[in-house]
């Protein structure tokens, strides 16, 4: 989206091997999921389990 541009993101992977999320710092803000098709769907809205690398 525009809100990231010229920003840095970070697209880790998941414990679901097909699915990547997109982070903005140490917010998830997109998921990839390369099983069902979708290029990238909208992340949930809860906090990240995982740590800020």
């Amino acid at each position: 989206p525009q809100a990231f541009r010229g920003e840095r993101l970070a697209i880790r992977p998941s414990p679901n091997s097909a699915q990547y999320g997109v982070f903005f710092a140490a917010h998830q803000v997109a998921i990839i999921d390369l099983a069902s098709g979708k290029s990238v769907g909208h992340a949930p809205e809860h906090p990240s389990v995982m740590s800020p690398g």
